[in-house]
């Protein structure tokens, strides 16, 4: 995937796996929407009090909300250096995405549509390919295209040659000081929540890495053991050339 559109695409085809197992439990009743915003705040309560405050309707919020490298291939292939030393080309641009997921409600339908997020990311710990390429091409593309986003499907998020992981997700056990602190971040009321690490996503940036040159010269060196007695002879040095 390009820069642009890694990121973008991973979250749609996350959100199209919770989406779809929400569609399945709730047929024949009217189906929550799973979004990709932080959870909303409450609405505001009347000054006066004379009316109630409306309660909340039902939704899963699927929200990446940090992103950092991926350690592992960050230091896999670094530095890229030739035989002289010279650094030649960076890592490759590889990134984990921290996700909040979300669950609003009245009564215990938070906790129900909150099970349903979980046990589908769940089920889908190594998010196969061919499901990538079916939700990816359900999106209806406009002729022309109104946005840069509109061209997401044009993105190979499956092809091994662009993504050569596959994309994994894991719960990550996140304590409750660091959600509060999450929360507090998004001005939002704590709700029924879990936290989600999704690995590992390609930053294609265009950077390729030159092949190394092939041998032209050998060169193969003896000298005597360094003493104070020792007199290296004239010429100690054997050269071999040849081919690569």
């Amino acid at each position: 995937m390009t820069a642009q559109f890694a990121v973008p695409a991973t979250t749609f085809v996350l959100r199209g796996v919770v989406q779809r197992r929400v569609d399945l439990a709730y047929e024949g009743f009217s189906v929550p929407q799973v979004s990709v915003e932080p959870p909303p705040r409450p609405p505001a309560t009347p000054a006066n009090g004379a009316s109630a405050p409306q309660p909340e309707s039902a939704g899963l919020y699927l929200f990446l909300h940090h992103v950092v490298p991926n350690p592992a291939w960050r230091n896999m292939y670094e530095p890229h250096v030739d035989s002289a030393g010279k650094r030649v080309g960076p890592s490759p641009l590889a990134v984990d995405l921290h996700y909040l997921l979300a669950a609003t409600g009245a009564g215990l339908e938070r906790e129900v549509l909150l099970g349903l997020g979980i046990a589908a990311l769940n089920r889908h710990g190594i998010v196969p390919r061919p499901l990538i390429r079916s939700i990816l091409g359900a999106i209806v593309v406009p002729d022309p295209p109104n946005r840069p986003l509109d061209r997401l499907t044009a993105e190979p998020l499956d092809d091994p040659a662009r993504q050569p992981e596959q994309i994994t997700v894991s719960q990550a056990p996140v304590d409750v000081d660091l959600s509060t602190k999450i929360w507090s971040a998004l001005q939002s009321p704590m709700r029924p929540c879990a936290h989600f690490l999704v690995t590992t996503v390609f930053l294609d940036t265009g950077d390729s890495y030159p092949a190394a040159k092939d041998v032209g010269k050998a060169r193969v060196g003896v000298r005597p053991e360094a003493t104070r007695t020792a007199t290296p002879p004239p010429d100690d040095t054997v050269t071999i050339t040849g081919g690569a």
